[in-house]
This record gives C-alpha cells, sequence and structure tokens, in this order.
C-alpha cells in the first residue's frame, strides 16, 4: 500500500504542471458554468443550443480553445510572480572577483593591526609575515593548481570565509581601490614583489 502511494507522489511531483493546468482548466470551466447558471439561468442544455445556433462550429472551438489557454496563460504568469526565485549562481568570474577581493582585504587588514595593534612588535610582526604567506598560498590558487586542486569544484576550492568577509566589509576595506580593481595579473605581481618570510 505504502509503495502505491509513493508512486502516485513520484508522479504527481514529475507531472505538477500538467496537474495544475488541468485543474484550472476545470475550475475555469466549473466557474464559467456556474457563473451562467446562477446570474443567466443558463444550463447545460441551453449551452448545447447556442452551439447549434453556431454554424461555424470548428471555428468556435478553436477561440474557445485559444481563450481557455489564454486564460491560463495570464494565470500562471501571475502565480509566478508570488512563487520564491532562487538566488542565482555566481559565474566563475563573479567567485574570481569576491576571492581577490576577499584575500586583499585580509592582508590589508594584517596589515593594519601590523601598524596600530597595541601587542608587541615582534608578535604583530610574525603575525604579518603569516598573513603574507596566508595570502601568497591562497593567491595561488587563482593562476597556480596543483593535481588535487584541479579535481576540485572552483566554488570549493576558491573559498570565501563568510563571517570574516562581512567584518572586513563592515569595518571598511572594500573602500580601496586597489581592493576592486585588482586583477589576476596584478595578484600575481603582488605574490612575486612579496618577500618570502624568514623563519
Amino acid at each position: 500500500m505504502l509503495g502505491i502511494v509513493q508512486q502516485i507522489r513520484d508522479l504527481l511531483r514529475v507531472h505538477y504542471n500538467a496537474l495544475g493546468v488541468s485543474c484550472l482548466i476545470c475550475v475555469s470551466l466549473v466557474g464559467i458554468l456556474d457563473y451562467s447558471h446562477g446570474v443567466y439561468g443558463c444550463d447545460l442544455y441551453c449551452w448545447q443550443e447556442q452551439l447549434d445556433l453556431v454554424e461555424d462550429k470548428p471555428m468556435a472551438l478553436l477561440l474557445l480553445i485559444a481563450s481557455c489557454k489564454l486564460i491560463i496563460i495570464v494565470i500562471l504568469t501571475l502565480l509566478s510572480y508570488t512563487q520564491t526565485r532562487p538566488a542565482l549562481e555566481q559565474s566563475i568570474g563573479q567567485l574570481k572577483r569576491r576571492y581577490r577581493r576577499f584575500i586583499v582585504m585580509r592582508l590589508l587588514a594584517a596589515h593594519h593591526k601590523f601598524l596600530y595593534g597595541a601587542d608587541e612588535l615582534q608578535r604583530r610582526h610574525s603575525e604579518l609575515l603569516l598573513a603574507i604567506q596566508l595570502f601568497r598560498s591562497d593567491a595561488r590558487k587563482l593562476y597556480e593548481r596543483s593535481a588535487e586542486q584541479l579535481r576540485q569544484n572552483v566554488r570549493q576550492m576558491l573559498h570565501v570565509e563568510e563571517q570574516l568577509e562581512q567584518e572586513l566589509l563592515q569595518r571598511g576595506y572594500d573602500r580601496y581601490k586597489c581592493v576592486s580593481q585588482l586583477r589576476d595579473v596584478d595578484i600575481y605581481r603582488l605574490v612575486l614583489a612579496m618577500p618570502f618570510p624568514k623563519a
């Protein structure tokens, strides 16, 4: 019994569009017949007499079908506006821009902490070197990829920590031109220009 119910559910999920259109057609026909019977007193025999009076029955039938189809299209269009649309996936270019912005903002935050931090200088310096090393390794993913990274999805490889990104954006690190205008080539040059951290 449960298997039959599951098959019916699967069929309804697959053919829900056709089922919805059929329901709309039935509701429209019942509404028209109910309105005409309640207001004008027309029943099915009255409609049959009206059809007998029509000389060009195929044309009347085509007109009726076209009208029903137009009503269904209008109703489905109006219903589609009420549905929530899923967020569009970012393209690879947008993912790269967001990733570049994130790693540069993170580096700027580390540099700002080195300049204006309250910790002792040696500790701030070691933290800055670690941030540079992290930037270099993350930036290489844009133009150098290992065999393992090539097997990964681009969205997994260019991962952005959303909470940290929001914190950096709130602190205003996106207002610098270097954050928004850097390209992959600029990141490559920046990685080459940075010194290797010394042990």
